[in-house]
């Protein structure tokens, strides 16, 4: 592979196990309004922000207060990440460890909230590894390239030099809009030969990252 100077991560379903409870708190917000989205609907919503998603909801539930629901949404899953119901993905802390020993930057780029990255984050140790933290709430979604490419202005490196960590069909698309090296380790959404334009490498785990960037 080239050269890697930096790598950018997402944190739902790559560095954090929880996109399948953010289905389930869709499904439970919703259910608060008396209506029900389907969990292929659901599973749209992976990787894109919270706008992006609220659009999509309003397509299939016309009816659905997107407002009210994420607001439920960010209740029901902060509430989780309190008690400690969030845990981290296979390989995540080596990975972080095995970076920051070899003074390899790294940046979280990711749909959620802010608050919400510092919450995960913070709550289970990570937040000291990472130089850049970058919510892409306030910016174009995913597949737009908008937040890989302002983490690696951040991080003072060029796009063809990060690495991407993803698990969502968005972000990959994204990652590869931004010129980056693209690897999915996929989560929910498991890989699809029509992503292969998209993505550089497919891992079961953030701990082949390491061996992937040893060749």
């Amino acid at each position: 592979m080239n050269k890697i100077a930096a790598v950018v991560f997402d944190m739902d379903g790559l560095l954090m196990d929880s996109e399948w409870l953010g289905i389930e708190a869709i499904h439970v917000c919703a259910g608060m309004q008396g209506m029900s989205v389907p969990q292929d609907v659901c599973k749209l919503c992976i990787g894109i922000n919270t706008r992006a998603s609220s659009a999509l909801l309003k397509d299939h539930c016309p009816a659905l207060d997107t407002e009210r629901l994420f607001r439920d949404f960010a209740v029901y899953m902060h509430n989780k990440a309190a008690k400690g119901e969030i845990p981290v993905k296979k390989g995540a802390r080596e990975l972080m460890q095995y970076l920051q020993e070899r003074n390899i930057p790294a940046a979280v780029a990711s749909s959620s909230r802010m608050e919400t990255i510092e919450l995960y984050l913070g709550g289970v140790g990570l937040t000291k590894y990472f130089q850049v933290l970058l919510s892409a709430s306030g910016m174009p979604s995913k597949p737009a390239p908008d937040v890989f490419l302002l983490a690696a202005e951040k991080l003072g490196v060029r796009p063809e030099e990060c690495l991407v960590l993803e698990d969502s069909y968005n972000g990959v698309k994204a990652g590869r809009a931004a010129g980056m090296q693209v690897c999915m380790v996929p989560d929910v959404l498991p890989y699809v030969e029509e992503l292969s334009p998209f993505v550089d490498h497919v891992l079961p785990d953030l701990t082949k990252v390491m061996e992937l960037m040893e060749k």
